[in-house]
């Protein structure tokens, strides 16, 4: 072989394009690091939101020192409550939990029977409804299984349609109440057959 042949063999081979490789590779990894950069910063702006976002135990918080605390003062009996330094916050009542309800939807025409389960708390003024309330539990219960045995599933589907409940099961329970009125009632758990 000649000395020009090996020296022609020898020499790096030049790009047609004339070097454009290295121009892709650093077209490429500019575009890389764009888009790396482009998600960071997206995940920082969207970890800030969520950290922003108040959470439940946020709100809790919040609402404890925010809520006004007012002592209830009473005769100064022994068995009263503020002899004791209990504190209520101004503006809610006491809450009863009733017991589980199954019950039976209005289905006619099915041809099967669709039913609801759901637990219940209403909220009372104070001591003394939550006495006439369990004394009554028979008719409070009675009247919740009737407005239930009233609706299809289709009307408890929607919000709407379990807020017009809870207003009429509050109407009922208040229409035999004497010593004081339900407050508000409050599903705990609700689930209805499909």
């Amino acid at each position: 072989m000649s000395a020009e042949a090996k020296a022609e063999s020898s020499a790096p081979a030049s790009s047609p394009n004339g070097g454009g490789g290295n121009k892709l590779v650093t077209i490429l990894t500019i575009v890389n690091l764009l888009v790396c950069v482009g998600m960071g910063a997206l995940l920082f702006i969207s970890f800030n939101k969520e950290k922003s976002r108040s959470t439940v135990t946020d709100i809790d918080v919040e609402s404890e020192a925010q809520a006004p605390v007012v002592e209830e003062h009473g005769s100064g009996g022994h068995g009263d409550a503020s002899a004791h330094g209990e504190k209520k916050a101004a503006g809610f009542g006491t809450m009863l939990q009733l017991e589980q309800f199954t019950v039976n939807l209005s289905s006619p025409g099915a041809s099967t029977q669709k039913y609801v389960r759901v637990n219940i708390s209403i909220e009372v003024a104070n001591e003394e409804v939550s006495a006439e309330v369990n004394s009554k539990m028979p008719q409070v219960r009675n009247a919740i299984i009737d407005l239930f045995n009233s609706k299809r599933s289709s009307d408890l589907a929607t919000a709407e349609g379990r807020e017009f409940l809870k207003e009429e099961i509050r109407s009922a329970l208040n229409s035999f109440m004497s010593s004081g009125k339900v407050k508000g009632v409050y599903f705990t758990n609700f689930a209805v057959t499909s």
